[in-house]
């Protein structure tokens, strides 16, 4: 198989371009099995750090703010991107999540009261 010595490569969810060349190139094809694969699923580091906080293809597009001019892959494209490197069930909370779980653990009874009465304001 013909292995070029550097590949450009856009990642398919946002379109933004990736240079590869060298042992780095090597490896990353290694991962995809082959260039061909490589270029039809690959996604750039930013991407692949969201879907694995548990974002799907869309929200990541939303997040990244990437254009409506940037057309989405294949439907069978974007589920098997999702399926290889989403982690379901790992997406971090919110600042009001956190906010929550906070405010109702026990603390002392002054402290309870000023966040009861400063922050909550209930």
């Amino acid at each position: 198989m013909y292995m070029p010595k550097s590949l450009k490569i856009k990642c398919n969810i946002t379109g933004k371009e990736s240079f590869f060349s060298g042992d780095y190139l090597n490896k990353k094809v290694d991962e995809y099995g082959s260039i061909e694969n490589m270029e039809q699923l690959y996604i750039s580091r930013d991407v692949k750090t969201l879907l694995k906080r548990g974002y799907n293809v869309n929200e990541v597009r939303n997040i990244l703010n990437v254009s409506d001019d940037i057309p989405l892959p294949a439907e069978e494209i974007i589920k098997e991107i999702e399926d290889k490197f989403s982690k379901n069930g790992f997406k971090l909370p919110t600042i009001n999540e956190s906010l929550t779980g906070f405010t109702y653990n026990k603390s002392d009874e002054e402290v309870e009261i000023f966040i009861n009465k400063h922050i909550i304001k209930s």
